[in-house]
């Protein structure tokens, strides 16, 4: 009579020839504290933690990772938007990570007086396209979405600002590089 095996003794058959080797064990534990650190920041952005606590974990996991304090900063600027509110982001890189945060500040301040100044030039040239066609009087909205060379100008300008958000605008209390 043939033996019933279970499904653990199966798997271990068919995996006993597969062997991590020390550079897949290293990349498997760099992913696993990238996670922790981004859940952590996602916890704190979201409000189930204080920043207290925050740093309490931070710290905890500061011990396991000396460059706990760089991801999260990679972290957090990875989830900077120049067209929406960053002061959540920015207070927790202030707060949370103890960085100076004027040059991104500076550069998101920047970007938006930028913003404002050429989206002002497109509804301009809109409403004077408008206009050379007949259309004109004070309820016309030059709608500027629906404006291809906006459009461009508006990307070009957001791939830009991201440049400017460089490594070097990052740095910690002593002058440290928080980027990769």
């Amino acid at each position: 009579m043939a033996e019933i095996k279970s499904t653990l003794e199966l798997v271990m058959e068919r995996t006993q020839h597969l062997h991590m080797t020390e550079e897949d064990k290293r990349r498997q534990a760099d992913e696993e504290f990238t996670e922790a650190v981004c859940r952590l920041v996602s916890k704190r952005l979201d409000g189930q933690i204080g920043m207290d606590r925050f740093k309490t974990e931070l710290n905890r996991l500061s011990e396991m990772d000396g460059a706990c304090q760089m991801r999260a900063a990679v972290e957090i600027l990875r989830r900077i938007d120049p067209l929406t509110d960053n002061s959540p982001l920015l207070d927790l890189m202030e707060h949370g990570l103890g960085l100076d945060i004027s040059s991104i500040e500076a550069a998101l301040k920047q970007f938006g007086e930028r913003l404002h100044s050429e989206q002002d030039r497109a509804v301009e040239r809109t409403r004077a396209d408008l206009f050379k066609k007949g259309v004109s009087g004070g309820a016309v909205i030059p709608n500027v979405e629906a404006d291809a060379e906006w459009q461009e100008k508006r990307r070009q300008m957001l791939e830009t600002v991201k440049e400017e958000l460089a490594p070097d605008l990052v740095r910690g209390r002593a002058g440290t590089r928080y980027w990769p």
